[in-house]
């Protein structure tokens, strides 16, 4: 097998993305949306809409995430960019801001994907490790995520979920600052 080759989305990539959020696609229909809108204004906004944000955002050169492909076949997303470009970060209490940071220097990793046959080889990994090294060549002082807490082998950890998982991030060198809500974890990385 290949190995996973991680790479920023540019401006040329829509063709290489939209399959993998399209229909039939791993992540079908949510485009990387979901955090980039605020509930009412994702709720609203249809699988077609969404697609269409998404490509407007890749090909004028928004920061939007890290795409990973096996012999240039999609197979991992990591939604990723700057704090203030997710919308629904502001009323998350997962992602509530510390006493004292500025949120114009924090990156966060909101979503993690990988195909369901790739996943349990240390691909994730690869992924997260682009996005950081994305963030820190942006200049960002620290990135952040709000993964499932499977720190505890008794916690059930809802499979589906798009969060990526505690575990998995402190390998590649991310703490946990502080616990949130019932089984998920604010965990950053310093980039200074």
């Amino acid at each position: 097998m290949s190995d996973l080759v991680a790479s920023v989305v540019g401006p040329d990539d829509w063709p290489r993305v939209d399959p993998f959020f399209g229909p039939n696609g791993l992540v079908e229909h949510c485009f990387c949306q979901y955090f980039r809108l605020e509930r009412k204004d994702y709720s609203a906004c249809r699988s077609t809409a969404r697609r269409d944000r998404l490509a407007e955002l890749i090909t004028t050169g928004e920061r939007v995430g890290v795409l990973g492909a096996i012999d240039e076949v999609p197979v991992g997303w990591i939604g990723v960019g700057p704090r203030l470009g997710f919308a629904r970060l502001r009323t998350s209490r997962a992602a509530k801001l510390l006493p004292g940071d500025d949120p114009t220097r924090i990156w966060s990793i909101v979503c993690v994907y990988l195909a369901r046959e790739q996943r349990h080889q240390g691909l994730l990994r690869v992924l997260i490790n682009r996005a950081v090294e994305w963030a820190r060549d942006e200049k960002a002082d620290l990135i952040e995520a709000y993964p499932e807490d499977d720190r505890d082998p008794a916690t059930r950890i809802d499979r589906r979920s798009f969060r990526g998982r505690v575990t998995t991030f402190e390998a590649c060198g991310f703490t946990v600052v502080e616990p949130r809500l019932k089984h998920r974890a604010l965990i950053r990385k310093d980039l200074r």
